[in-house]
């Protein structure tokens, strides 16, 4: 695929600039989301004893997080009269340059994205964003959960399609699986939960005044 020379139109660049953030912030989120939950039993049973029922509610709520956001950019580009900030938005966008460059590739991916989304799109339109009558009733069987291989595969593909069009239009890529936190992620706070653990052992053990508190 070859690239573009010419500067990113005025029109292109809110879409241009908002699909890149989103894009950012849903791979950061799952980053984020396996930091906590995706690592061991150990881990698990560590945040269940700190603080069970908030880091339920983190849990559920970066899960459905993550599954509006990859619902909502593999949407469709317009639903009845409302236009929708979505990939394929932004691939018409790409589209109606009219550059020499082929879009085969464009278009395999953002398919392919739509396509990786189908499930968790379903999960998003019965459970999430409405309330499926049959569903909520049990009367009708739920969508199945959305799988850690769904979402890998999602991501992957959003990243591969975000970079193409990056080359597209001449511009730089992004390592979106490599978000950096900068000491504020959950391997952060599962390293300060472990200290609080062991600081609870020590004053259990007297080594440390029973009163001492931070």
């Amino acid at each position: 695929m070859g690239q573009s020379v010419v500067p990113i139109p005025a029109h292109i660049m809110p879409i241009w600039n908002h699909i890149p953030d989103e894009t950012v912030e849903v791979h950061a989120y799952w980053k984020l989301f396996n930091q906590l939950f995706g690592v061991s039993q150990d881990q698990f049973d560590l945040l269940n004893q700190s603080a069970g029922f908030c880091f339920y509610a983190i849990e559920d709520a970066i899960g459905t997080d993550i599954q509006v956001t990859l619902s909502k950019l593999s949407d469709a580009a317009q639903t009845g009269a409302n236009e929708n900030a979505t990939i394929t938005h932004l691939f018409d966008e790409v589209c109606g340059l009219r550059q020499a460059a082929p879009l085969d590739e464009l278009q395999h991916l953002c398919q392919n994205f739509a396509d990786s989304c189908r499930p968790i799109r379903v999960r998003r339109n019965k459970m999430i964003a409405h309330t499926d009558r049959a569903v909520a009733l049990r009367t009708a069987v739920p969508p199945p959960d959305a799988t850690i291989g769904q979402i890998n595969d999602a991501l992957k593909v959003l990243g591969d399609f975000m970079n193409a069009v990056a080359k597209y239009l001449d511009e730089p890529p992004t390592a979106y699986e490599h978000f950096i936190m900068r000491g504020q992620g959950g391997d952060d706070l599962v390293s300060l939960l472990r200290m609080a653990a062991r600081y609870q052992v020590l004053q259990a053990e007297g080594t440390i005044p029973w009163n001492d508190l931070p």
